[in-house]
């Protein structure tokens, strides 16, 4: 997979973004806006460029730990949606109709809050013990669980594109279920649920925003801070957004690049 898949698609991007990025340019420092009384104060970004770095990689660390999580959660789940265990698909279907309906807030708040008080009433209170709950243990819970849900279905749509007939095959061949599973079933599912299992990739990073709300100290935390104590606001989320913008292209491009050295071409389940 490449970024283009045509020069002539590479050119209208660049005409198409170039030009929009040219009009901004434009606009804040020389057209209309560049009359309003405002004296931009970029420097502030660099003065406070430790707590945007320090925001990056909490971010990255929230980032790891849950794309782990959630890819082993979403194998699992979408593996048993699709098997013939009854009460293995019931307790997958409940996962994912139970997580991906919640809203990514809601769970955070849950797992911050109503698990340390879970804890409290469980272990704490009767033992005197006093575990507690770290923000950022209940951010990467909450988005590997609410991230795992949306993996699970990718998966199980992957596993179902593969005609019936490729286990009919590999049947007759001699393979074993579990044979069948790990050297048919798979490897032509991965094939297929390539381009949405990225876009899941990338939801984990931009979601990370959220963790905010718990006071875990990613980037848009450090961002508000700036904000708050130099009311350059459209400087901080600016900048803020920017980094942003380059953790994903960040991981879309690792993306592409696994998946070209390890010779993977995105096919359609046609």
């Amino acid at each position: 997979m490449t970024w283009f898949e045509t020069p002539r698609e590479r050119y209208a991007f660049l005409i198409v973004w170039g030009g929009a990025a040219a009009l901004i340019v434009w606009y804040f420092f020389f057209g209309p806006r560049a009359r309003y009384d405002y004296q931009w104060r970029w420097h502030l970004v660099w003065q406070y460029r430790r707590f945007l770095l320090w925001g990056v990689g909490t971010t990255l660390h929230i980032f790891a730990w849950s794309l782990v999580a959630s890819l082993v959660l979403g194998l699992f789940c979408g593996i048993g949606r699709t098997t013939n265990v009854r009460w293995v698909r019931a307790l997958s279907t409940g996962y994912v109709e139970i997580f991906r309906n919640i809203p990514l807030l809601v769970q955070m708040w849950w797992a911050y809050f109503g698990l340390q008080q879970i804890i409290n009433s469980l272990l704490n209170d009767p033992f005197g013990l006093r575990i507690l709950v770290p923000s950022t243990v209940a951010c990467i819970l909450a988005l590997s669980l609410y991230t795992g849900a949306y993996m699970g279905e990718v998966v199980r749509s992957g596993i179902r594109s593969v005609a019936r007939g490729q286990w009919e095959a590999a049947t007759s061949t001699g393979l074993s279920r579990w044979e069948t599973w790990r050297h048919v079933i798979l490897p032509q599912a991965l094939v297929i649920v390539i381009p949405p299992m990225a876009s899941e990739v990338l939801n984990i990073v931009k979601n990370s925003a959220v963790a905010m709300t718990i006071a875990v100290t990613d980037l848009m935390f450090y961002s508000q801070k700036i904000e708050e104590e130099t009311f350059a606001g459209f400087e901080a989320y600016t900048a803020g957004t920017l980094l942003f913008l380059l953790l994903t292209l960040a991981v879309v491009s690792t993306i592409y690049l696994g998946q070209r050295l390890l010779g993977l071409k995105v096919r359609s389940s046609t």
